[in-house]
């Protein structure tokens, strides 16, 4: 089971959609592998190579899904200075517009959050504004509190006109060029997003993304729950979040391929960040990032969980640049002001 798993980096879902299942238990699998890894050490050492082959074998994987720099992981270093780029990746859960009646003090202290590290390019998901009269335009606000006044919006959603959600690039630097790509097909497709800035007479690419999520409502976390106290006699529940989970399996795998198609074809040295909904030993994880540096790997330490919620295993949101650069430091932010945790990377 482990070694079908390692085959995620080359099997889309889009072709094989179980393999996007079995990805999600890699690390348990993996977890199982290296207790008996260690069991049969102490009774028969021979069995031992069984585990330890799978793990080499696997190692691909493995060594996307753990960062080993102990004990200085998530340490900004001295080498971080006011020369070095700052990159920044939230998922801003909407500034809880519909998690909460009243949204305010959340907004508020996610600004704080943002401004307190002072990124020079910032990139959010799941972003909303307005442009309703006496209403929250957090699009022109982040941008005179936090002193970028160069951004691209997708606004892949409106309502009304005057009421929009996508993904979100701000920038210190000036933006020479920006634009958006349709990842995917239908009307809840986001875009990726992406602008060229210019810094230090050189001309760098910063893409943002937000990968099809499963789309989880009240209605599904409910049917979970039935799961999980096997109240679910009929397996309608375990049905219907299944087949969501698949559909948006199938979804992300084609996304991946656009956005690494994109990536190669970039005339300029490129920043990705983003939301993927999906974890280090997958398709999406692997296509995506191609040769590209993971600033977690590169100075980040365990496995690094960006996702709050349901397991404690989900590292899903990314900061990956190309190899020309040299990542000094990597951060992730504890914070309970949105279901993702913002990541940071000091790059130069």
């Amino acid at each position: 089971m482990f070694l079908i798993t390692c085959l995620a980096p080359i099997l889309s879902p889009a072709r094989f959609w179980p393999i996007g299942f079995l990805t999600l238990g890699f690390p348990f699998l993996l977890a199982l592998l290296i207790i008996f890894l260690v069991g049969w050490l102490f009774f028969n050492a021979r069995y031992a190579l069984l585990p330890l082959i799978a793990l080499l074998l696997g190692w691909k994987s493995v060594s996307a899904y753990i960062a080993f720099h102990w004990p200085t992981g998530d340490a900004v270093s001295d080498s971080v200075t006011d020369s070095s780029l700052t990159v920044m990746s939230y998922n801003v859960a909407q500034f809880g517009l519909y998690r909460e009646k009243d949204s305010r003090y959340t907004r508020q202290a996610i600004y704080a959050l943002i401004k307190k590290q002072a990124p020079d390019i910032l990139c959010l998901q799941d972003f909303f504004t307005s442009d309703k009269n006496n209403d929250t335009n957090n699009r022109e606000n982040i941008s005179q509190e936090l002193q970028m006044p160069y951004r691209y919006f997708s606004s892949d959603f409106n309502r009304n006109g005057n009421l929009h959600w996508g993904s979100i690039i701000y920038s210190r630097y000036p933006i020479i060029n920006s634009s958006k790509i349709k990842m995917s097909e239908g009307p809840l497709s986001e875009s990726l997003v992406y602008a060229d800035i210019a810094r230090e007479g050189d001309t760098i690419r910063i893409l943002n993304m937000h990968l099809q999520s499963y789309r989880f409502d009240q209605k599904d976390y409910s049917q979970l729950d039935k799961i999980k106290s096997q109240e679910d006699t009929g397996l309608k529940a375990t049905r219907n979040i299944l087949e969501k989970m698949r559909a948006a399996m199938v979804r992300r795998g084609h996304q991946a391929d656009t956005v690494a198609s994109f990536i190669r074809r970039s005339p300029y040295r490129v920043i990705v960040c983003g939301d993927f909904n999906d974890i280090p030993a997958s398709y999406t994880y692997f296509t995506i990032r191609g040769p590209l540096q993971d600033a977690f790997l590169e100075k980040g330490s365990g496995i690094g969980r960006t996702f709050a919620s349901l397991s404690p295993t989900l590292r899903i949101d990314y900061i990956f640049a190309d190899p020309t650069f040299k990542v000094l430091a990597y951060r992730k932010i504890k914070s309970n002001l949105s279901d993702h945790y913002p990541v940071i990377a000091y790059l130069r």
